[in-house]
């Protein structure tokens, strides 16, 4: 089961980001490959993570293996949030053998000043259409089944 996220729930509230806008404005701070470019046109899953979070842990070979499955219809970018960035962010990357670019968070992001609003669960998925509008957002543990199930809907 998956858990909406309502991002705009007021009459007051700004406009969900593009896709572009919202890769644009994250750091440029990442391990392995990162160009926010390669979003425009393809489905795009943007996943807060952090090293020490389970559920985060359970999404990654999910995560993996749609981008594998998907190469040219698919981005998935990782932001990891621990306080430490890049020294706990490139072991584990490596040690998980990930292939998915992971933007290192900085002091602002963790802080909650995203382009998505303070991020306050982990992990906390936002998934944007083809045409760089959200789909929807979640937050919280997802069964692997839900995450695959949500993304090839988009894919579609």
């Amino acid at each position: 089961m998956i858990l909406a996220v309502v991002l705009a729930a007021c009459a007051h509230a700004p406009p969900a980001p593009t896709v572009q806008e919202a890769l644009s404005a994250l750091p440029l701070d990442a391990v392995g490959e990162w160009r926010p470019a390669r979003s425009h046109g393809r489905v795009t899953v943007v996943t807060f993570i952090a090293t020490w979070c389970f559920p985060c842990l359970v999404d990654l070979p999910v995560l993996t293996k749609l981008q594998k499955d998907h190469p040219s219809d698919l981005v998935v970018v990782l932001i990891g949030m621990d306080l430490e960035g890049r020294k706990v962010l490139e072991p584990f990357a490596e040690m998980n053998e990930l292939r998915l670019p992971l933007i290192v968070a900085d002091d602002q992001v963790r802080a909650g000043e995203t382009p998505f609003g303070p991020i306050k669960q982990l992990p906390t998925r936002f998934i944007f259409r083809r045409d760089g509008t959200l789909s929807f957002a979640y937050a919280g543990v997802a069964e692997p089944k839900a995450l695959i199930e949500a993304v090839e809907r988009e894919l579609k």
